[in-house]
């Protein structure tokens, strides 16, 4: 490089939403599951239910979520900002995703979401004559 000059490369350019998605994180995610539910836990620090966003597509679970960013004005300098959430999951077809419950407590968010019926383990009893 000449002069202290940054070289810069013109023919990879982003598009508007890739460019959106590098703003994203992957937040830590616990998946459980039991007979009757899958629950997942996701950790989102600084998101609260107005900023937070789900959402299931044909199995596909989307969760976004925008953390606050402080907007105090005595920051003289900020060494890194707030950035938002972005994770998908692709779902088993054995739930119920109707029953689907959602918790937002302290910035973790846990999901249940319940198995549809037929997928549940049932217990067969057997008669003797």
């Amino acid at each position: 490089m000449k002069n202290n000059e940054l070289s810069v490369n013109k023919a990879s350019k982003l598009t508007a939403s890739e460019k959106d998605r590098t703003d994203y994180v992957s937040p830590a995610v616990d998946i459980y599951e039991t007979d009757n539910a899958l629950t997942i836990v996701a950790d989102l620090p600084g998101v609260n239910k107005e900023q937070l966003e789900l959402a299931t597509d044909r199995n596909i679970l989307t969760i976004e979520g925008h953390a606050k960013t402080s907007a105090d004005p005595n920051h003289l300098y900020r060494e890194f900002g707030t950035a938002g959430y972005y994770r998908r999951f692709q779902l088993p077809e054995n739930l119920d995703l109707d029953q689907t419950a959602a918790e937002l407590k302290d910035g973790v968010l846990t999901l249940t979401l319940p198995k549809a019926a037929a997928a549940k383990p049932r217990r067969i009893e057997v008669t003797v004559h």
